[in-house]
């Protein structure tokens, strides 16, 4: 598919990328059907800087939800009174896209068709793996604190998880497709194709 170094003229292109991410979060869809894990794999890919694919999901996360958590989702904060500024499972989506992004700088240094695929794959099933764990150790969980109340809060994540596979496939040929795209086409630079 492409190198992986970046230039000044990547800039605008990562950037409207990313917000479309954002927008994404925003407008109503399917739950799970997100593109997190495919701007933590984008970031990992992209980035020169390679902070900023730790920092750019999570920020994304952190705002997208900030603006969620206080209007459509409000009433699953009962508990809190005024601005929901941080819920727990915070962490565990943080950890998630942390996991994803060492996955996509350990193997997205050669950004290929085929990569992008099995890590859009590997990634839905961590973040599945550590969110669902997540659930089940928060302090207002449903499931009991055994191995079969966390085999309970995993079959409960199943529908989820679906999504979450075909939303991160989605995702990711749509950022990896479009960002090389607009490399080939609005920039006109053929020194990322091989």
């Amino acid at each position: 598919m492409e190198q992986k170094n970046t230039s000044q003229f990547d800039i605008p292109a990562l950037g409207i990328c990313l917000l479309f991410a954002a927008g994404t979060r925003l407008i109503p869809h399917v739950d799970n059907f997100t593109p997190m894990e495919s701007v933590s794999l984008f970031g990992a890919a992209y980035f020169s800087r390679k902070w900023w694919a730790f920092l750019a999901p999570v920020l994304i996360m952190y705002i997208t939800d900030f603006v969620i958590n206080n209007t459509v989702a409000r009433p699953f904060f009962p508990q809190t009174e005024g601005i929901v500024w941080f819920s727990n499972y915070m962490i565990y989506n943080t950890l998630a896209y942390i996991g994803i992004t060492i996955l996509g700088i350990t193997f997205l240094q050669k950004v290929t068709a085929s990569r992008v695929v099995v890590l859009s794959l590997i990634s839905s099933v961590l973040f599945f793996l550590i969110t669902n764990f997540g659930t089940w150790m928060s302090e207002i969980s449903m499931y009991p604190r055994t191995f079969s109340g966390l085999m309970m809060s995993y079959a409960a994540g199943l529908p989820f998880f679906r999504t979450s596979v075909l939303s991160t496939l989605v995702f990711s040929v749509m950022m990896f497709g479009s960002f090389s795209l607009l490399k080939r086409y609005i920039y006109n630079t053929t020194a990322f194709v091989r």
